[in-house]
C-alpha cells in the first residue's frame, strides 16, 4: 500500500470516528506496538505525520497569546488549567497539551524539568484525611 493511500485510510478512519480501527490498521501495515501506534495515529489526528511526530514536538504553541495565558496560569500554579486551555485552543490529547504545557514551564523557568512535585502532591493530599483523623480521634 502507497503511504498516501495508508494516510487517507486512516484519515478516512479518524474522521469516521474509528479511532480504534485506525489504529489496529496502522499497526497492520506498520507492525507498531499498541502504544507506539496509538500515539502515531494521535499525532496523527492532531496534525502531525504517521510516524508519530507531531506539531507540539516542533513548537510547543504558535499562538503568542496562547502562550503567555499559559505562561500566567503556569505562574499562578495551575498546571491542570493550563493543561485544559491548551487542549481546548488547539485539539491535541491529554497527553500531547500535558507534554506541551511542561515544555512551556520548562523553556520559562516556571517549573524544572524532572516532574517534581507530583509525588509531594499525593503525599500531601493522603496525609490530610489522616491529619484529620488524627484529631478527631485523639
Amino acid at each position: 500500500m502507497a503511504q498516501e493511500d495508508f494516510e487517507e485510510e486512516i484519515r478516512q478512519l479518524l474522521d469516521s470516528g474509528n479511532k480504534i480501527q485506525a489504529i489496529k490498521v496502522y499497526r497492520e501495515h506498520t507492525g507498531a506496538g499498541l502504544a507506539e501506534a496509538k500515539d502515531a495515529v494521535e499525532a496523527f489526528a492532531g496534525g502531525g505525520d504517521l510516524d508519530g511526530s507531531s506539531q507540539s514536538s516542533r513548537a510547543p504553541v504558535d499562538d503568542p497569546e496562547l502562550l503567555e495565558e499559559v505562561k500566567e496560569l503556569l505562574g499562578q500554579g495551575n498546571t491542570l488549567p493550563a493543561v485544559k486551555l491548551v487542549r481546548e485552543r488547539t485539539g491535541r490529547s491529554l497527553k500531547e497539551s500535558k507534554e506541551i504545557v511542561d515544555q512551556i514551564g520548562v523553556d520559562s523557568g516556571l517549573t524544572s524539568p524532572s516532574g517534581s512535585g507530583c509525588l509531594g502532591a499525593v503525599l500531601l493530599a493522603a496525609s490530610v484525611p489522616l491529619g484529620a483523623a488524627w484529631t478527631i480521634f485523639s
